[in-house]
């Protein structure tokens, strides 16, 4: 039995969150889905006819004392059956098994963050689904039928001493499930573009220290569906790349300075961590998220006008002044962009001011052989064989985009990706 959804599904963005939202139903469960888009996905108060722990597969934390036999996940070692390949139904031998690895179920979940020394408290909420067996009148537990609660609770969990041992503090309601929080300084690390001085690093954990139920009634004691909301007053500090930032590599150094702006928050244990309404080094929320998300902006050209990029129109310039008439813009256009990316290049580290600078030199080289490129039109050969080459890609693009586009061909109009 899976959880239905039901959607209007009237655009690619709304089919793709259709599937996510299901592949949770069926590994997760139900729950609430937060953020701008805020919206509830299955029923809180489901019922399913086994225990939760065979139906999901991941999201629950079992009793950190739990015995061995409950901790074992059971279809940790299931491996599919190897198929004749002329009848495609009985086995054709038994499969080779791998050695023998067993699986235990998870008890407890956390991030790690860091944070500046004048932060004394964090905010938490947790969150979790608790599953109980129906009763029959007389008390005997009816094991083919589960009914789900949905519990959520908010903590203040003050930040301990430096380097003290572990703080554990209980969760209200709960039954047994409790917050595990630790501190330590971190050095200020010795390069240009390090920490903060004063930051602190946190660990913050959410454990299931509830008694053992017994074995047929283990899922009453599991926490599912279980989920960390950490929020600060302060923003949490964004951990910078050391690798790419002392790098002497190349590719590492570009990487870093690109990437400059895409700031890493927080670091999950055993689960995913999103961070919430992030801007620009600034974040004060973090949650966990066992099956994370992440948007990749479309990329587009630019509309460069006065220069024309259809591969059709190219194809039967009329010659070469034509050809650099429709053409010579691009250069000045270039270098106009050139000029404006001076202007963001960060003035520190000073390793990623010296990686910026040489890109610009590397562009304005590019703008200088695009403009000579543009110049060896007037030469006819080299006209012919631009004309020709714009011919066979305009004639590749339509097959291509044609299949994509489930369109004919010959309606579809190529052009050029500047600087492509």
């Amino acid at each position: 039995m899976t959880s239905s959804l039901t959607v209007q599904l009237d655009s690619p963005v709304k089919v793709r969150q259709h599937l996510v939202d299901s592949l949770r139903l069926d590994l997760v469960g139900p729950g609430e889905v937060l953020g701008a888009n805020r919206r509830l996905i299955g029923s809180i108060d489901e019922s399913l006819p086994q225990r939760p722990s065979t139906w999901y597969l991941t999201g629950f934390l079992v009793p950190f004392d739990a015995a061995v036999d409950q901790k074992q996940d059971d279809q940790s070692n299931d491996e599919f059956d190897e198929l004749d390949a002329e009848q495609g139904a009985d086995d054709a031998s038994e499969p080779d098994r791998g050695p023998a690895r067993t699986r235990y179920l998870p008890s407890s979940i956390g991030a790690s963050i860091l944070l500046a020394r004048t932060v004394r408290e964090l905010n938490v909420k947790v969150r979790w689904g608790d599953y109980k067996a129906e009763r029959a009148g007389d008390g005997t537990p009816i094991l083919d039928k589960w009914v789900r609660r949905q519990y959520e609770q908010p903590v203040v969990i003050p930040i301990p001493e430096d380097n003290s041992p572990p703080k554990t503090i209980q969760v209200p309601k709960s039954d047994g499930l409790s917050i595990v929080i630790t501190a330590r300084s971190v050095p200020h690390a010795d390069i240009d573009g390090g920490l903060p001085k004063g930051t602190r690093s946190i660990s913050i954990f959410l454990v299931n220290y509830r008694t053992p139920a017994p074995d047929e009634l283990r899922d009453e004691s599991f926490a599912f569906q279980v989920q960390l909301e950490v929020e600060s007053e302060q923003s949490f500090v964004a951990r910078p790349d050391l690798r790419n930032l002392e790098s002497n590599d190349w590719d590492n150094r570009v990487a870093d300075l690109q990437y400059r702006d895409a700031f890493e928050f927080a670091v999950g244990h055993g689960v995913a961590i999103e961070a919430i309404d992030h801007a620009l080094g600034d974040c004060k929320l973090i949650r966990t998220c066992f099956i994370p998300q992440a948007e990749v902006e479309r990329v587009a050209p630019t509309e460069i006008p006065d220069v024309e990029l259809s591969m059709d129109t190219l194809a039967q310039v009329e010659d070469s002044l034509a050809a650099q008439n429709k053409l010579a813009k691009l250069v000045d256009h270039y270098r106009h962009w050139i000029k404006l990316q001076k202007g963001q290049i960060p003035e520190k580290p000073a390793k990623r001011a010296e990686t910026g600078e040489e890109l610009l030199r590397r562009a304005q080289k590019a703008a200088d052989r695009i403009e000579d490129g543009i110049k060896k039109l007037s030469e006819p050969l080299v006209l012919e064989a631009f004309q020709i080459a714009n011919r066979v890609m305009a004639a590749a693009a339509r097959q291509r985009f044609g299949v994509m586009k489930r369109k004919d061909p010959s309606l579809v109009k190529p052009e050029w990706r500047p600087f492509q």
